[in-house]
């Protein structure tokens, strides 16, 4: 395992180097290098559910190099370290011709949700991700229990993103994009952490594909107590199966926007997952040959004064229909989650930032679990 780290530490500074390397000597080429840096701990009230947890204490950090080839062409990738380990976030080839018209190929970041826009902790006030991104913070989230949420943020995968951006008017922005990527992996269930395994090639012969929309109304009156209003709107589907029979479907809307100095924010997600009949181990008998996860989030959060911010969050996930071979026990048929969090985050000096929150979690055959979070981070 320590040399798998090494060599995929190792891979991420050589690419690092290659980008820089591969910069052009003309004067219109730049290069940008970003990243940041987060630690938390993670306290729970229940040694059960700290022992089923990807960890307590956990890293989350992220470096990013971009080379500008020219106005319309850009390389970038981004080596990120989680609990999931060293990977390559996204490696890409930016083809940026006009405003309505883009392409992004190579391993991208899968545009579901609104909440990828704002993965990276210094860009979101909670210390964890909504239920329905989740990726790894869930006690009894491993794959036989909860399996993490219904499509794990960020969303990254090998394929081809066509996106653009219009107006309707002179108040109506319009985002849209599609994809074709190599889709979801597991085996009688979605494994995402073999979405992020040294080999970042399509499981099968059958390409996954989606698209998102999202249209936002711009308040050109700054001093008006409502800002802009964001709907969006995000479907993804394909196999997820070495064999390419086993399907699924996931799809979400989403809305934002400003009250007053308070950010109001909604989203929810759902994924159809089929299973396999003929697996054994099964303990109850296979009526409908699939499941469906779903869950919503709504979330406020507005300033305390110059350098602190507070965030409230309350939401709800299910998991409905025939529970896979090995699962835990106590999740059964019908199963859900139900998590109120309230949190602050503080920025003492620029770039650099504390966060805090407390989380009541009702669990189905669990019950309630108390947590708290601490941690620290900054960016450049």
């Amino acid at each position: 395992m320590t040399e798998r780290l090494l060599l995929r530490a190792a891979a991420a500074a050589l690419l690092g180097l290659a980008l820089l390397a591969a910069a052009p000597a003309g004067a219109r080429s730049t290069v940008n290098v970003s990243g940041s840096i987060y630690v938390d701990q993670w306290w729970l009230s229940k040694k059960a559910a700290s022992d089923r947890t990807v960890g307590t204490i956990t890293p989350d950090g992220a470096l990013k190099v971009s080379v500008d080839v020219h106005d319309e062409l850009a390389i970038s990738a981004k080596a990120c370290f989680s609990c999931h380990g060293i990977e390559m976030e996204h490696f890409s080839l930016d083809y940026t011709p006009k405003a309505y018209f883009n392409v992004s190929a190579g391993r991208v970041v899968v545009p579901f949700g609104e909440y990828a826009n704002r993965v990276d902790p210094s860009s979101h006030r909670t210390v964890s991700a909504p239920l329905i991104f989740d990726m790894g913070r869930i006690p009894y989230g491993d794959r036989t229990g909860w399996n993490l949420g219904v499509v794990p943020a960020p969303y990254v995968d090998t394929g081809v993103v066509v996106y653009g951006q219009t107006w309707i008017g002179e108040r109506v922005q319009v985002w849209y994009g599609g994809y074709g990527v190599a889709g979801l992996r597991g085996s009688n269930d979605v494994d995402f952490a073999s979405m992020r395994s040294s080999y970042y090639a399509d499981n099968n012969r059958v390409p996954s594909g989606g698209a998102r929309l999202a249209l936002t109304w711009s308040q050109q009156d700054p001093s008006f107590v409502i800002g802009d209003v964001s709907l969006g709107g995000s479907f993804t589907g394909g196999r997820y199966d070495q064999a390419g029979t086993l399907g699924y479907k996931a799809w979400g809307v989403d809305a934002q926007t400003r009250i007053g100095p308070c950010v109001v924010r909604a989203e929810y997600a759902a994924r159809r997952t089929d299973v396999d009949r003929s697996a054994a181990g099964y303990r109850f008998d296979v009526i409908d040959p699939y499941f469906d996860k779903r869950g919503w989030y709504a979330e406020l959060e507005h300033p305390l004064g110059k350098w602190v911010g507070a965030v409230y969050r309350v939401e709800r996930m299910e998991r409905l229909g025939i529970p896979v071979p090995g699962t835990l026990p106590v999740i059964g048929p019908e199963a859900s989650i139900k998590r109120y969090t309230a949190g602050l985050m503080i920025t003492p000096a620029a770039s650099l930032y504390l966060k805090a929150s407390y989380e009541y979690w009702e669990m189905t055959g669990i019950g309630a679990i108390h947590s708290t979070h601490a941690g620290i981070g900054g960016s450049f």
